[in-house]
């Protein structure tokens, strides 16, 4: 293969698929494309500096580490030992930089460097009009903030000098956790010490970190950014006060890498990939996985449900236990989640940091403080209760981040068709989804009961009691979220990744959601993003074999593919819904975030193209007792999937 052909130049305006997004979901994306459709001009946007996204060498702050361990962080074609050799070893977490460097090296392989523009950042992207589609881009030069800008004279003559690009297919890769959210506390703007996003500390962490001036910092937001970034400044003895929202979530449940089980230590991470353990979590596309008689046991009697909450309490109390959260005293015991482990998704997080972080809250350097903050004055924090906080001298607020693509897309009435979060939506596409995700969560609930007892979030992300749903009437069903919904949309793609009621195969989203697999997930996408994009998807899975009542005699009589259209909308209601009563302590209301879910989530990938889900062995036995899937169980997926077409063909 000649991996010069169609190289872009920089002055050509047209490219036949243009990816957002460096990071290592960019990266595998564009490398599957290639190697599939070498001829294809591709170029790849970053408003980054350094490749990477999130792993890009001006995001990485001191400490940085995966939550994954060596073994489980890798493409499936590129050995992380044998590329950044001496830099890490078996059984570590792997740090910033050396993930940084793999990045870099994967690029270079695959001829990929020669492909991107760097500190280019996609404003605005306008579906064109006409049965062919495509995509018009503007861009503009960055100095590397990938944070949405204040509207300024400066940002007004860049805007003035944007480039504009258009696109056959576009593929937006930008993920998660690109662009903070806006510090919203009362008083912020009247607050003398300085106050960042987690955005900013980790773009410039280690000169907050050394500066002698700074010596009392407060830490507001209970996620494992908080952890990373209370433990930069405790291990540098620095006062901590660590303030977590006594309305919120919480703070997450942090494991270690490896917990006692019996007489041994099992490594947390793959039980989430075993087959076996998979089948104890609730899972609306969990019979993908051929063990669908075994689930609808587990979860539709009361006997398997008796056993599934075992497991989960017994998973949750062995964390607790094992961290010492209930043993080390109350200054630890200020750390203790609010909900059982089976409500939380990615909020399932891992102690990495090479000492025992409690240590710090033991011996004073960091306090826990979970109450509502009133507002800002001054240098101090002022909670509901009239209590304060002592003068900070510096303030860090790790509260999330924005979770839409930090794309204007263009024009506004197709938000609803292309899955967008959105407070655009037409009258008739609200009514659209509203009656959809009524039926979809009456359907989520009759088959997985157990989901009613979950605790309910407010739209300001508040903990309150969920309401009753005894009757699954489509009042109780649609009350809690309603008002959510109404203000901003969820992310609605089919799959996590495909526009669900779109006219045209042009556009993909890619990192939409939140996964410990995510390495293996971004691998996985992208080829199922290129057959979709390509038209070479089979008959897809359903989710449900539940008939629509109000629209079975119309889809009988439909020949214009309206009725399939349908069935791609309540798929992509299903799915989305699911994450809401699922895990109602992690994001799932807004995008797909999910943990044990993940393998199945493979298997109907797999069978969208065509390829084999079981991989352990030749059996049931094999898949359910051969041990966790890792990455090499899913090596050669793109060569499977090209010689299965071939043969089609």
């Amino acid at each position: 293969m000649n991996h010069t052909q169609n190289m872009p130049d920089m002055q050509q305006s047209h490219y036949d698929v243009i990816i957002v997004g460096c990071g290592l979901q960019g990266l595998v994306a564009a490398k599957t494309y290639l190697s599939l459709s070498p001829h294809t001009s591709l170029l790849i946007l970053d408003s980054n500096l350094t490749i990477g996204g999130v792993w890009a060498k001006e995001n990485i702050y001191p400490g940085l580490k995966t939550n994954n361990q060596v073994g489980t962080f890798e493409f499936t074609d590129f050995d992380i030992q044998e590329v950044c050799h001496g830099k890490v070893a078996k059984g570590e977490h792997i740090s910033g930089e050396v993930v940084y460097d793999y990045l870099v090296k994967y690029a270079e392989k695959h001829h990929l460097t020669r492909r991107i523009q760097l500190g280019r950042k996609v404003t605005t992207a306008e579906h064109l009009p006409g049965k062919e589609g495509g995509w018009r881009l503007t861009v503009v030069s960055t100095d590397g903030d990938t944070r949405i800008p204040k509207v300024t004279d400066a940002d007004a003559r860049r805007q003035e000098k944007a480039t504009v690009l258009t696109a056959s297919k576009l593929m937006v890769a930008t993920g998660l956790t690109s662009t903070p959210m806006p510090i919203s506390l009362p008083g912020a703007s009247n607050f003398s010490p300085p106050l960042m996003t987690f955005h900013d500390f980790r773009r410039s962490g280690l000169q907050v970190l050394e500066d002698p001036r700074i010596q009392h910092i407060v830490v507001y937001g209970g996620a494992k950014s908080a952890y990373d970034t209370v433990y930069a400044f405790a291990s540098r003895a620095k006062k901590v006060t660590w303030i977590i929202r006594g309305s919120g979530h919480g703070p997450v449940y942090m494991a270690p890498s490896h917990i006692q089980a019996g007489p041994m230590k099992v490594w947390l991470e793959p039980l989430v990939t075993t087959r076996l353990l998979t089948l104890f979590s609730p899972c609306i596309w969990g019979e993908s996985d051929g063990f669908g008689s075994i689930r609808r046991w587990l979860h539709g009697t009361k006997f398997g449900r008796l056993i599934v909450r075992t497991f989960w309490k017994k998973l949750g109390g062995d964390v607790v236990t094992q961290t010492g959260l209930t043993t080390k005293g109350p200054e630890v015991k200020n750390l203790l989640p609010k909900e059982e482990a089976i409500w939380y998704a990615n909020g399932l997080s891992i102690l990495n940091y090479g000492e025992d972080i409690h240590r710090y809250l033991m011996d004073g350097t960091v306090s826990v403080v979970r109450r509502d903050i009133e507002r800002l004055e001054g240098k101090n924090f002022i909670f509901t209760t009239g209590e304060k906080t002592e003068d900070v001298d510096a303030a860090i607020c790790s509260t999330g981040w924005r979770w839409d693509s930090g794309i204007d897309f263009l024009p506004k009435s197709e938000h609803g068709d292309l899955g967008i979060p959105s407070t655009n939506y037409t009258k008739s596409q609200k009514e659209t989804w509203e009656k959809l995700e009524n039926r979809a969560d009456k359907e989520i609930l009759e088959r997985f009961p157990m989901l009613a007892d979950g605790p309910g979030i407010d739209k300001d992300d508040r903990v309150i009691p969920t309401p009753k749903l005894d009757d699954l009437s489509e009042k109780a069903t649609a009350e809690p979220e309603k008002q959510k919904r109404e203000e901003h949309t969820p992310w609605r793609l089919f799959r996590g990744i495909a526009p669900p009621a779109s006219s045209q195969k042009d556009l993909v989203f890619l990192g939409m959601m939140l996964s410990l697999q995510t390495v293996l997930r971004s691998e996985m996408a992208a080829l199922w993003a290129y057959a979709y994009l390509n038209n070479y998807l089979l008959p897809q899975m359903q989710l449900s074999d539940r008939p629509d009542p109000d629209s079975v005699a119309s889809e009988k009589t439909s020949s214009d593919g309206s009725s399939a259209k349908q069935g791609w909308l309540y798929e992509t209601a299903l799915f989305n819904r699911f994450g809401r009563w699922r895990y109602p302590m992690g994001y799932g209301a807004r995008f797909p975030d999910f943990v044990f879910d993940g393998l199945p989530y493979f298997d109907i990938m797999l069978q969208d193209l065509g390829l084999k889900n079981w991989r352990k062995g030749r059996s049931w036995f094999g898949e359910l007792f051969s041990g966790p899937y890792l990455p090499g169980d899913y090596k050669g997926m793109v060569e499977e999937w090209r010689g299965l077409n071939k043969k089609r063909k």
